[in-house]
């Protein structure tokens, strides 16, 4: 006898889906109803924003890691999607700690893929890093990696006629010299002078018919900026150049003017007094203080204390005959006035990165300043091989010993003589390479030389 209260078997399935039903809804509100920090996170590949990326066209590939812009105006196009705005920033190769806003965007010119584009006009001095700061909806703000832009100052023929080629020797080794560098005043009306640059060594050498006319001490780039080596032609001096920001203003002092003429001597001017531009952002410029020689404080630049860049620039004008007078000089070194000197031919500048060099029967060992791995037991070793020391004679703890003796501020020098008769490290001298050891004579390495200018 079935019970008065009892569920008929034919209701039981319709009961138990009930059941799961109201089962399942009580779950879906508990969920609704967890705070927002008990739900699950957003994926980060959601949320975490793109870094922007910038291009330049149209650009060449130069030497090290810069772009030449091969036209009169540069396309700058910023990747940068769901970015508000961009700006577009750049630091002149000769500029320190200072960087302009060439220009901020508003509207994508492609606004699916995010792209911000514009055109610029890019005056005969351009070189240095451009950038872009992308700005996001939220504040948030995040800056491309930098590309390094600039004018080529040589054309192509110029550069397919010139006869002379590049050397990874200095020009100072005995292997160029013969073992003699004759030296010589400078004579006026002779065109046949040349530049050559030994990085290591902190030295600029002018020379005039194969005899050098003087050596100058130098500060050179800084590692991640590094001064190549290559061979490079400059086509003019340029005196008291000004600089005008282009439609910008500077960003992080703002203390210039969109449009306005900075003159040389004005504090805020990066390029200093004097320029001498070799292409592919390279140049031969004012150094901003003494200590600069003799040290890594550029932006892959050479620099010269301003008197040495104006006797400098009194030589290659004497030598090449240029068509400007004692009066003009004078008057662009004591005033405001811009003075280009253009040359009539291109003047060659070999760039070297040699840190072992004979000289004049001498061993001058530099600093591997750019880590270039030229310091070694090998390359030492074949070195004096070169000069006739017998390669069993040469053991590795004397060799060791004598790179040890290296330093970023000295050299390490000793004669040729003294390493053939064993006596390397008891006559071998460490001689300084800074910018205060550059105000002195340095001490003779041996009683029958002098030591080099």
């Amino acid at each position: 006898m079935t019970a008065k209260n009892a569920t008929p078997e034919k209701a039981r399935p319709v009961l138990v889906i009930m059941a799961i039903a109201i089962a399942l809804s009580f779950v879906a509100c508990e969920q609704a109803n967890q705070p927002n920090g008990n739900r699950p996170p957003q994926s980060a590949q959601n949320t975490e924003l793109p870094e922007p990326t910038i291009e330049a066209s149209p650009t060449s590939k130069g030497t090290e890691e810069w772009q030449v812009i091969s036209s009169d105006t540069v396309t700058l196009t910023v990747t940068a999607p769901g970015a508000r705005s961009v700006k577009i920033l750049y630091r002149p190769a000769f500029a320190e700690g200072r960087h302009l806003e060439l220009k901020k965007l508003t509207s994508p010119s492609d606004s699916a893929a995010g792209k911000f584009s514009t055109q610029l006009k890019a005056p005969s001095d351009f070189a240095g890093e451009v950038w872009a700061e992308a700005s996001y909806p939220k504040g948030e703000k995040k800056e491309a990696k930098p590309i390094a832009l600039t004018v080529e100052s040589i054309s192509p023929s110029e550069l397919a006629d010139a006869s002379y080629k590049h050397s990874d020797e200095s020009a100072r080794s005995d292997k160029i010299t013969g073992g003699r560098i004759e030296k010589t005043t400078l004579q006026p009306g002779r065109p046949d002078i040349r530049i050559t640059v030994n990085v290591p060594a902190f030295q600029l050498t002018l020379w005039q018919s194969g005899k050098e006319v003087k050596t100058y001490r130098i500060g050179i780039g800084r590692k991640q900026f590094p001064l190549p080596n290559v061979l490079r032609y400059a086509t003019q001096i340029v005196f008291n150049p000004d600089w005008v920001p282009p439609d910008s203003s500077w960003v992080e002092d703002h203390d210039v003017i969109p449009g306005e003429r900075v003159e040389a001597d004005d504090p805020r001017n990066p390029l200093g007094k004097i320029k001498i531009p070799l292409g592919n952002g390279i140049l031969i410029h004012q150094a901003s203080r003494p200590t600069d020689l003799g040290h890594l404080v550029s932006h892959g630049c050479v620099r010269l204390l301003l008197d040495d860049l104006f006797d400098l620039s009194d030589k290659i004008i004497a030598a090449r005959s240029l068509p400007v007078s004692k009066q003009q000089m004078d008057h662009a070194k004591t005033s405001k006035d811009r003075l280009a000197v253009k040359f009539d031919a291109p003047l060659i500048v070999d760039i070297n990165y040699d840190t072992q060099v004979v000289e004049g029967g001498v061993l001058h060992l530099y600093p591997d300043v750019y880590d270039k791995q030229t310091n070694t037991l090998e390359n030492l070793r074949a070195e004096l091989q070169d000069v006739g020391i017998n390669p069993a004679n040469l053991d590795d703890n004397t060799l060791r010993q004598m790179l040890n003796r290296v330093s970023m501020t000295e050299e390490f020098a000793v004669t040729i003589a003294d390493i053939k008769a064993g006596r390397t490290l008891e006559n071998g001298q460490n001689q300084p390479l800074t910018a205060e050891a550059a105000k002195k004579e340095r001490p003779n390495i041996s009683h029958n030389r002098k030591r080099r200018r």
